[in-house]
């Protein structure tokens, strides 16, 4: 072996060409074989090797992400809007509830004030309907009443705390019961703080209901009944 070859060896000791030939079959290997017996060096350039994957198919973005990013939004958006629903409905049913909480509380101070005039409401002087005119009363306070006044008097100042305490005025009767002479109806109105299902079901949705024999509950309203025995 001469030195040229000997030099060869000891810069490229496990470089052969029928190594490169039978494992690459690449023409840049063959190339770069025959450099480095003229050029003595072994600097192999595998940065300018492409490296061929042919059971992996290229794949090309084709906008995937972007429709994804839409559906997501879209599936947020709706669930926000859900969401807001229920809110705005839970809204609605916090006020009803605390609307009926304080007609029941009126009418438990309306209650209270004819058992101590027992006589009187059993003579129907608590009697009245929705669209009554409040009568003038004398004030019991300062002076001597007698029962059917101090009925008009409890009449008055209870009215007038309805006006006040629910939304739009609130209205009121209180009627006698047809089954229990000894019964006495109190009814309570408020405007409904709703809206109705659907366009056909508006008329039925808004038509007052009965309450009881030549009463009934006004247009647009909720009512809340107690029969009460003083």
């Amino acid at each position: 072996m001469g030195a040229g070859a000997r030099r060869r060896a000891k810069i490229c000791p496990n470089a052969t060409r029928g190594s490169f030939r039978n494992s690459h079959h690449h023409p840049l290997l063959e190339r770069w074989w025959k450099n480095s017996k003229i050029s003595g060096r072994c600097n192999m350039p595998i940065n300018k090797v492409p490296i061929k994957h042919p059971n992996v198919p290229m794949r090309r973005q084709r906008g995937l992400s972007l429709i994804e990013s839409l559906v997501s939004l879209l599936v947020l958006a709706l669930g926000i809007m859900g969401l807001a629903g229920i809110q705005t409905r839970l809204l609605v049913e916090t006020r009803t509830s605390a609307h009926r909480a304080t007609a029941i509380r009126l009418i438990d101070d309306l209650t209270n004030r004819m058992a101590l005039n027992r006589d009187a409401a059993i003579a129907g002087n608590y009697n009245f309907a929705w669209a009554a005119a409040a009568t003038p009363a004398q004030d019991c306070v300062t002076a001597q009443c007698t029962g059917a006044q101090m009925a008009q008097s409890d009449l008055n100042l209870w009215r007038a705390s309805v006006a006040t305490a629910l939304p739009a005025g609130g209205a009121a009767s209180v009627f006698q019961s047809a089954n229990d002479a000894r019964q006495i109806g109190i009814a309570i109105a408020w405007t409904a703080n709703e809206s109705n299902a659907a366009a056909a079901d508006a008329t039925k949705y808004a038509a007052p209901f009965v309450i009881a024999a030549g009463v009934t509950c006004p247009t647009n309203s909720i009512c809340h009944v107690v029969y009460v025995q003083p």
